[in-house]
């Protein structure tokens, strides 16, 4: 089976937000940053010798401010996804992908990914992508809805890469 899209800049910024909400990765640096927001608040606070009041006024702020924080990592990375971007044009442009039982190949004129259906750690989506991911920070990016293919080669592909997935 073969299937051909195109990868834009959208698409690898979409896998970058899907990486921030579901990989450990993140996870776990997000509440790092959380705990070394929260440790300098009580630094600040515990040595600018306010009173008791003051203290718990200035813990309970950076409670309510904690949301904050957390959205903040999610912006700082896509800010920073955008600008590495620039940099990485092979990963961008017209895609052919050739499916087979043992694996599949994505193939662009500058890259080329091999992959074996095996290698896969696990399968996630969004309305218009899945995530291939290799690693728990590695995905190869492919578009759910080919160009060169019908509606009912379209299911047919979706229902293999699945079915090869969740194997």
């Amino acid at each position: 089976m073969i299937a051909k899209f195109n990868i834009t800049d959208k698409d690898l910024i979409a896998q970058q937000k899907n990486a921030i909400k579901t990989t450990k990765f993140h996870r776990i640096t997000r509440i790092m940053q959380l705990i070394v927001f929260f440790l300098f608040v009580v630094y600040i606070l515990a040595f600018s010798r306010l009173s008791t009041d003051n203290y718990m006024f200035g813990l309970i702020l950076c409670l309510i401010l904690t949301p904050v924080v957390w959205k903040s990592y999610e912006y700082a990375t896509i800010s920073r996804s955008k600008g590495i971007l620039k940099h990485h044009k092979n990963k961008l442009g017209g895609f052919t992908l050739n499916l087979s039982d043992e694996g599949f190949t994505k193939e662009s004129k500058n890259l080329t990914e091999k992959v074996r259906w095996d290698e896969l750690k696990q399968l996630k989506e969004d309305e218009k992508r899945y995530f291939l991911y290799l690693t728990d920070l590695h995905a190869i990016t492919i578009k759910k809805e080919p160009e060169n293919m019908n509606i009912e080669e379209v299911k047919a592909y979706q229902e293999f890469i699945k079915r090869k997935v969740n194997k």
